[in-house]
């Protein structure tokens, strides 16, 4: 049920494998999440469990703490996460009314794509059904519902999050929500509200910049994406937008720094060749 998590390990690591297992069984996240932070503090090459780490601190809303990045490893045609898939099948399969197992297969479909979006749906409303007042389940439902462009219905879902617990992932999840129906008074409150909630959460400082910055509103923009890129570096939209602004206000070497930084951090994405391009264009 868990080799494929622990592909090539020793056997000495089938104890923490066990108590990996029992811990999202009883939806113990964060002793999860420091469980494979300290395997990975033993096992550094082990991506499958940097997944598990991720996914845990996810759960948590603790975006800051993830060991990964989208830009490390893809989300999808990667053996690592083709190991992490495979074994939370294996654990549903013998725990098929567990809460949090349910949501643990849900968060490993990503809602962007259509076929993605089916299963995450399937996962998450089934979630709902075992437990409609789980915070974290409406926050996930109203966020897919969001980018499926269902805007009523997510506004609707987080709000429902909202009244259980006020987080800053479901207040920046209903800015965007508001700023596509271009309600942009109501967006930005929730925007202000979720850094309010967690001023380290930087995501949400993300969705602030890029909204100020959308409104054209650069000079709050800047410390907002500043503040971005200060707690997740490997933010590689907040330093493009955040190289926009400086060059814009004609601080020309502070938008190659971030050219070069977006490079460096992922040279073979699709923003790393983007940022090389504009490198090129700007002679830097």
């Amino acid at each position: 049920m868990t080799q494929a998590l622990y592909a090539q390990e020793e056997t000495s690591v089938s104890d923490q494998q066990k108590t990996i297992v029992n811990l999202i069984i009883r939806g113990e996240w964060e002793a999860t999440l420091r469980t494979a932070r300290d395997f990975i503090g033993h096992h550094p090459n082990n991506a499958s469990m940097q997944y598990v780490a991720d996914l845990a601190a996810n759960v948590l809303g603790d975006h800051t703490r993830a060991s990964l990045s989208q830009y490390d490893f893809p989300f999808s045609d990667n053996q690592a996460m083709k190991n992490v898939q495979s074994w939370a099948s294996a654990l549903l399969a013998n725990n098929p009314k567990n809460l949090n197992i349910i949501i643990l297969n849900g968060m490993l479909h990503s809602p962007k794509g259509d076929a993605n979006f089916a299963k995450f749906l399937e996962y998450f409303e089934k979630a709902q059904a075992i437990d409609s007042k789980n915070n974290y389940v409406l926050e996930s439902l109203g966020s897919a519902y969001g980018i499926k462009g269902n805007y009523s219905l997510a506004i609707q879902t987080l709000n429902k999050a909202i009244e259980i617990k006020s987080t800053s992932n479901a207040h920046s999840n209903l800015g965007v929500a508001f700023f596509k129906q271009g309600k942009n008074v109501e967006a930005e409150k929730h925007f202000k509200r979720a850094v309010e909630i967690d001023n380290n959460d930087a995501f949400a400082w993300f969705l602030l910049g890029s909204y100020y910055s959308e409104r054209n509103r650069a000079s709050e923009a800047k410390p907002a994406l500043e503040k971005a890129v200060e707690l997740d570096p490997k933010n590689l939209d907040a330093r493009w937008n955040l190289g926009g602004i400086y060059f814009n206000s004609g601080q020309r070497s502070k938008a190659v720094g971030q050219l070069r930084e977006m490079i460096r951090i992922a040279p073979n994405s699709s923003m790393g060749r983007q940022a090389k391009q504009m490198l090129s264009q700007l002679g830097g």
